[in-house]
This record gives C-alpha cells, sequence and structure tokens, in this order.
C-alpha cells in the first residue's frame, strides 16, 4: 500500500510540469490576446473621440456659415422688396433717389442702391447719374435676364472700395411684359463679411478665410493674398502651396469637410464648408494640438487601465470572455431586429398615414357641410367608413409588438350587430364589383339583435378574411356566412349566442405545404404580384385577435377550386346598446366668440394643408399656408400668428429646426405651436415637445381632437348650432308625412314587383327617375331610397302598398 502511494506521488510529481506549463501557455496567451484586443479598443475609442473633436472643430464653421448665410439673405430680401415697389421700377431717377437715399441710411446695412438700363448705363445714391457702363458685370448680365444673384466681391470702379452687388431684376407692372425692364443692386461692403471670419476662432494661433468663385481670398490674415486697386488677388489654385492650393480646389467644387495636411511648415486641420447663398467658401485653419492636446487624459487613462487589465485578467479573462462574446452576439441580434421592425413601422406608418389623412380630413369636410345631399352623404360615409378601416389596420399593425408581448387588450362595447356586419357588405361590395366577381352574403334567421364585442378587432378580422378571399379570387364569387350554433346557458343575466363566420371563396387555393405557413409573420403565399398587395402580416395577427377572443381559426383549401376560413365566437348579447349608440353631444360647432384669429398651417403636402384649412376657415379662422418649414419661419415672423400648426418631415428646414427658430426669435417665441405627425414613434412626440411645441396631434387629425386643441390654446369659447325643440321638429315630421306625393299606381305597381323580388338598386334608380320627373317627387323619393338602403323587403312593401291602396 505504502508502495502504491508511493509510485502515484511520484507520477503526479512527473505531471506536475506539463500542467503549470499548460497553465503558463493559457496565461500567456490569455495575456496576449488581452492585450491585442485591449489596444485596439483603446485606437477605436481614440479614433470616436478625435471624430467628435474635429466635428465640434467642424461646428465652429458651420457657425460662421450660417450667420454669413442669414446675413446675405436678408439683405437679399431687402433688395428684392425695394425692387419690387413702383417708384423703382418707374425707373425715374429723380423720382427714385430721395427714396433710395432715405433707405440707405433706415436700413443702414447698405454702401449705395443703384438702378441701371438695359443698355447697361446706371444711376446709384453715392454718384448720381454715371457716364460709365455695367453691361461687362456678371451681377448686372444675370440680372437683366430675370435672375438674382450675389455678386464675388469687387473693387468699385466709381468708389474704390471693396463690395458686394446684391442685384435684381426690376419688372415692368405691365402683365405683357415678360422681360425685366431693368436691373436693380444694392451694394454691401466686404467688412461684414470679414467681420465674422476674423470672429472664427478654435484655440490660440488658429484662423479663418474665405474665397470666392475664382479661389482668390475675400478675407485673409496674409494681406499679400488680397486684392488692391493696383493688383487683384492671387487665386489660390494656383499658388505653389500644394496642400493649399488642393483645400482651394474642394472649396471651389463646393466640397465640405475637415482635413489634417501640412501648412506653413506643420500639421494643421482645415475645416472648410461651402456657402449656399452665394459661390463662396470659408475655411478655419486648426493647429494640431488645439484639437488633439484634449486627448492626453484619455492617453492617461488607457496606460492605467491597460496596466490594471494586465493584472487581473489571469483571473477574470475566461469569464470576461464569454459573457461578452454571448452579450455581443445577442445585442446584435437585437439590434438588427429592432432596426428592421423601426424602419418597417416607421417607412409604412408614415407614407399610409399622410394620404389618409387626407382622405378622412376630407371627408369630415364634407360631412360637417349641411348643404350636403342625402345620396351623396350615404356615399361620403362608405368613403369615411373604408378610410377609417384602413386607419385601424395600420394601427393595429403597428400593434403588433403589443400583441407579442401580450400587452393588447380587448375593449368590448354595445353594438346594433346587423348595422355592423352591413357595414362590412358594403365595403366588400365595392370591391367584388372592382373585380367583376360576385359577392354572396348569408346572414342567418336568427342572428342576435345587439351584441356586446370589440367592435374594432371583429371588423378587423372579418375584413382581412373577406379581403383575402376577394383578393386571391378572379372570377366566381366570395361567400361570406353566419350561423347562429347554439345559445349555451346564460351567465346569470347575460345571453349569450355562439356563432360560426364562414368566408368562402373560388379562388386559386393554397398547397398543403403553404398552409402551415400562412399564419406566420410576414409569409405570403401565392403569386409574386399579389404578394406585392400586402405586408404578409394580416393572417398572422388576425388569427392572434381571434385567439384573444377565445377561440382559432380553421382553414381548408383545394388548388384551383378555392378556399374556406371560418372560425366560432362566443359572444354575450347585449341590453342597453341603444343607449350606447347614442352620441355624446348633439352640438355642432360653426364659429366663436371675438375677432378673428390666424393659424399658419405648415405641411408639405397640399392634401394635408387642405384639410386643416377647409375645416377651420368655415369657423372664422384666418388660415395661412407654408409649404416648408423656411417658408413658414418667414411668414411667421411676419404676421405673427396666433397658432402654428407643423408637421415633422419636411424639406428645406424640417419640423424641428422650425419649432427651435421659432422658440429664439423674440417677437414670436410665445406663440403656440401644436405638431401634427405621422410618425407612430414617442421619441418623436417627445423630441417636438422638448423642442417648444404645445401639443402634438397624431394623423390623419380628427376633427374633434383639433377644435379641442385650439379652444384650449386660444381660450375660445365655441358657438354651436341651435337645436330644434323636439315639437317643433315632430311638427316638421309630421308634415314632411303629409307632403309625400305618390307617382302614379302603374308606377307604384312596378315598384311593388321590384321590391316582391328584392331588387333594390332598380328601386334606387327609380328614385332618382321620379325625382328628376317631378320636384313634387322629391319627398316621397328621398323616403323611398332611405328604405331601399336598409334592404328591408316587408318594410318598403309596407311603405308602398299604402300609397298603392291610397290611389284606387
Amino acid at each position: 500500500m505504502i508502495q502504491q502511494n508511493s509510485s502515484l506521488s511520484a507520477s503526479d510529481r512527473k505531471n506536475h510540469p506539463s500542467r503549470n506549463l499548460l497553465i503558463r501557455f493559457i496565461l500567456g496567451g490569455t495575456t496576449l490576446v488581452v492585450s491585442i484586443s485591449a489596444y485596439f479598443s483603446y485606437q477605436a475609442a481614440r479614433n470616436m473621440m478625435l471624430k467628435d473633436l474635429r466635428q465640434s472643430a467642424f461646428l465652429e464653421v458651420q457657425r460662421g456659415g450660417a450667420e454669413i448665410e442669414e446675413w446675405l439673405h436678408l439683405r437679399q430680401v431687402e433688395v428684392q422688396t425695394l425692387a419690387n415697389t413702383s417708384t423703382v421700377s418707374s425707373l425715374n431717377w429723380s423720382v427714385a433717389k430721395p427714396y433710395l437715399k432715405a433707405e440707405v441710411k433706415r436700413i443702414n446695412e447698405f454702401f449705395f442702391f443703384q438702378i441701371a438700363t438695359p443698355d447697361g448705363s446706371y444711376s446709384n445714391t453715392k454718384v448720381g447719374r454715371s457716364n460709365k457702363n455695367i453691361q461687362d458685370r456678371d451681377y448686372f448680365q444675370k440680372a437683366i435676364t430675370g435672375k438674382s444673384n450675389i455678386s464675388d466681391p469687387f473693387i468699385s470702379r466709381s468708389t474704390g472700395i471693396p463690395l458686394i452687388a446684391i442685384s435684381t431684376p426690376i419688372w415692368s407692372n405691365s402683365a405683357s411684359s415678360s422681360s425685366p425692364i431693368g436691373a436693380f443692386q444694392g451694394n454691401v461692403r466686404v467688412d461684414r463679411i470679414a467681420e465674422v471670419v476674423n470672429s472664427l476662432h478654435y484655440g490660440t494661433n488658429s484662423y479663418a478665410f474665405a474665397l470666392n468663385s475664382q479661389g482668390q481670398a475675400i478675407v485673409h490674415p496674409n494681406s499679400g493674398l488680397m486684392s488692391t486697386l493696383e493688383k487683384p488677388a492671387p487665386s489660390l489654385l494656383k499658388i505653389g502651396d500644394r496642400n493649399l492650393n488642393a483645400i482651394a480646389q474642394r472649396m471651389v467644387n463646393k466640397q465640405q469637410g475637415i482635413e489634417l495636411m501640412e501648412i506653413d511648415g506643420t500639421k494643421k486641420y482645415v475645416a472648410y464648408l461651402p456657402l449656399q447663398a452665394a459661390n463662396w467658401s470659408v475655411a478655419l485653419v486648426i493647429p494640431r494640438q488645439n484639437i488633439e492636446s484634449r486627448l492626453q487624459f484619455l492617453d492617461l487613462t488607457a496606460l492605467i487601465v491597460g496596466g490594471l487589465a494586465f493584472t487581473m485578467i489571469t483571473v477574470l479573462w475566461q469569464v470576461q470572455a464569454f459573457e461578452q462574446a454571448e452579450l455581443k452576439k445577442s445585442k446584435a441580434a437585437a439590434d438588427t431586429a429592432n432596426h428592421a421592425k423601426s424602419e418597417f413601422l416607421a417607412n409604412m406608418s408614415h407614407e399610409l398615414r399622410t394620404p389618409l389623412n387626407g382622405i378622412l380630413g376630407c371627408a369630415q369636410i364634407l360631412l360637417r357641410s349641411p348643404a350636403l345631399p342625402n345620396q351623396e352623404q350615404y356615399h361620403v360615409n362608405i368613403i369615411e367608413q373604408c378610410g377609417s378601416h384602413l386607419l385601424t389596420l395600420i394601427n393595429d399593425i403597428l400593434d403588433l409588438s403589443k400583441i407579442e408581448a401580450k400587452k393588447l387588450e380587448l375593449h368590448p362595447d354595445d353594438l346594433h350587430f346587423p348595422s355592423f356586419l352591413q357595414g362590412i357588405v358594403e365595403i366588400c361590395h365595392i370591391r367584388t364589383k372592382q373585380k367583376g366577381i360576385l359577392f354572396v352574403y348569408k346572414p342567418g334567421i336568427n342572428l342576435p339583435t345587439a351584441v356586446h364585442v370589440d367592435v374594432k378587432r371583429l371588423r378587423q378580422v372579418l375584413l382581412n378574411l373577406l379581403g383575402n378571399a376577394i383578393k386571391f379570387t378572379d372570377e366566381g364569387q366570395v361567400t361570406f356566412n353566419i350561423e347562429v350554433i347554439d345559445q349555451p346557458p346564460s351567465d346569470g343575466q347575460t345571453v349569450k349566442h355562439r356563432l360560426r363566420f364562414t368566408v368562402e371563396d373560388t379562388g386559386i387555393g393554397i398547397t398543403p405545404a403553404e398552409l402551415s405557413t400562412i399564419f406566420l409573420p410576414f409569409e405570403q403565399v401565392g403569386e409574386k404580384k399579389r404578394q406585392a398587395e400586402g405586408t404578409g402580416l394580416g393572417l398572422a395577427i388576425t388569427r392572434q385577435l381571434v385567439q384573444m377572443m377565445g377561440s382559432d381559426i380553421y382553414v381548408k383549401s383545394q388548388i384551383g377550386q378555392g378556399s374556406s376560413f371560418w372560425f366560432e365566437l362566443e359572444i354575450p348579447e347585449a341590453t342597453d346598446w341603444v343607449q350606447s349608440a347614442i352620441a355624446v353631444s348633439e352640438k355642432q360647432i360653426i364659429g366663436f366668440e371675438g375677432s378673428p384669429y390666424t393659424i399658419l398651417m405648415v405641411d408639405d403636402r397640399w392634401e394635408n394643408r387642405t384639410v386643416i384649412t377647409n375645416l377651420l376657415q368655415p369657423l372664422g379662422f384666418n388660415v395661412v399656408e407654408a409649404s416648408n418649414g423656411k417658408e413658414g419661419l418667414e411668414i411667421a415672423i411676419a404676421l405673427k400668428p396666433d397658432l402654428i400648426v407643423t408637421d415633422l418631415l419636411m424639406p428645406e428646414m424640417d419640423g424641428f429646426e422650425l419649432i427651435k427658430h421659432l422658440r429664439h426669435t423674440p417677437e414670436i417665441q410665445n406663440v403656440k405651436i401644436i405638431v401634427s405627425s405621422a410618425s407612430v414613434f414617442e421619441a418623436d412626440q417627445h423630441r417636438s415637445l422638448q423642442a417648444g411645441g404645445n401639443a402634438f396631434l397624431s394623423k390623419p387629425i380628427q376633427v374633434d381632437e383639433l377644435l379641442d386643441q385650439l379652444k384650449r390654446y386660444l381660450n375660445l369659447v365655441w358657438i354651436y348650432k341651435q337645436s330644434q325643440p323636439d315639437a317643433e321638429k315632430a311638427k316638421e315630421a309630421t308634415i314632411a308625412s303629409v307632403q309625400l306625393t305618390p307617382p302614379s299606381p302603374q308606377v307604384l305597381q312596378e315598384l311593388v314587383t321590384l321590391a316582391s323580388k328584392g331588387n333594390f338598386n332598380a328601386i334606387l334608380k327609380w328614385a332618382d327617375q321620379l325625382e328628376e320627373t317631378d320636384t313634387t317627387f322629391v319627398p316621397f323619393s328621398n323616403e323611398l331610397r332611405q328604405l331601399a338602403r336598409e334592404f328591408d323587403e316587408d318594410l318598403i312593401l309596407n311603405f308602398l302598398t299604402q300609397y298603392a291602396m291610397e290611389t284606387v
């Protein structure tokens, strides 16, 4: 036993060096890998920080460029405004001279104003009439052809002072003239540009300069590069410094950026930016240490952290590496999935909500019109129903994540079941008529009158199934069948009905392989051209909604013969549905007390602006429209509206920038701002409110929500349309009933025959024909039309029989 133990101990001692070598190899390799990883991580962090510092330096150039742009834009607007005055357009210098001299003193930014005729002769407020000619000047040539422009700086022939000419055409007041009758210009000194450029700094020994379109210096600390009366400035495109020559070439080519290069014998950063208002560029030269000195703390920190990591790596590496790898893998997968979903939802929501805003908005405007005839109101109602359904689909697709997270809840309500089903049938009739196929509706004879169910979700489920059936059916018919399976025992006093909803079609059918995938998200079957009509989410959401209602969807299909989808629901019967259907308020707003308010509507889509304008103008508001943020800002400064409604996504200047500018403009910084956008992300909503918006309205805009916001922020007192007393209404109804004039007995008999056959379309045509034949038949035709749209054969037969008997 002792010998055996001794032998084992010797064996262990023999293997011990090998184990230590393996451990040292692992630890050494681990340390090397970690050191390399730490180095590259440090380099990545350093590069990111350097990028931020470079961007910070570039922002200084952007600040100067923006200041010059704003100053030039204001001067250009002032020149264009003066050119449009009758005094200037008269071209009478004796009349224009005192006016323009007064304007030079008032504005205090222009060196002089000048009027030139097409032959190049001119007069200005500095030298009066001149015998010189400016036909060779580029700014005059552009203005006389109808283009406003800002010239490169030049030394004036009259004054010898470096100036910038801001010129614009002068148009005749006569409508027959299509060419300018002259050119008007305002000349400003280069001093203001030089002041802004010289104010640009980023640390010690930094300096800025500006170049014109030819690469010549407008402003430069080196006076040898500036123009004088005796010698024009040399172009930086032709100087010997290769690096400065390259930067000048990029600036002339309207490029922007920040680069590290050798200038004046040392490494420097050069940030350059083109201007939009004029064909110039601004650059800022920054010594390298001004930017990179801020990285010294990071370098020192990296050295300390590297030392600590080296001492701790032997203990923590294996666990840390494993956790980091798993964390990165999970984060990458989650980021990819979230990015794809967010991009899809955002694009789909905005693209669909924007046109839908026009559809629903115009429908709401028409429905509020008291002059809309009953027949047109019927069709507008269908448009509004279809638009509302589309909005419901958009919102539900956006709630897909809520369904998956089990956060979506059902909200049942009482409804009149036959009218609910009839609304769905009318929508499907329109779709099938467009495709040239039949739509058959088979309601059960013992359907409940009223039920307690989530109307929104049940409508979505039925229209999704019916819409798929219509989409995949090119000939034959689509059948919608509802039957009562049984009436389970009542739970206390609640009576429940078990209903089976079946959708059948004679379409292309589904293969057995496809049947197993049709309920998966983003899965589509059938031909590619049909797949382009949807997102592949419909059946997935529909099935999940049905499962939330306590059931499931079943399907059977055969290729070339069609498909059948069905599900069963246990739905409680409703008893107080009449009270639930009463509107919250019967009052209609027709105006407001006090003087009119001015509303500025800023949106790049004309249909969105039209909706707001047509909603608010009839109520007494003065609505002004702008197609982008830049235009909206100019109008707001000029008009000072009482309230602004703005979109977020717009060209030129988006809604966020517009709000920022409004809140920083003293004379209008307190204006009320309502942000209206199709964006569905709460981040955009919070961002718009943080930027300075007072409220947020999602598109499509609902009239009641908009009016509530206006009442709140403008302290409005609405004026409502006075409703008639009940007794007066009853009296008018009685009078209307007495004044119904029926047609001849022959026509009445024809109508009875059509009603007995259930031919309601023919009855509607007869109603239109009677109305056109004689105006005395209008009340009778309206009543006949209303009854025909209710599709109740017994009711319409009783009505016609009553008048048929009276005429005998």
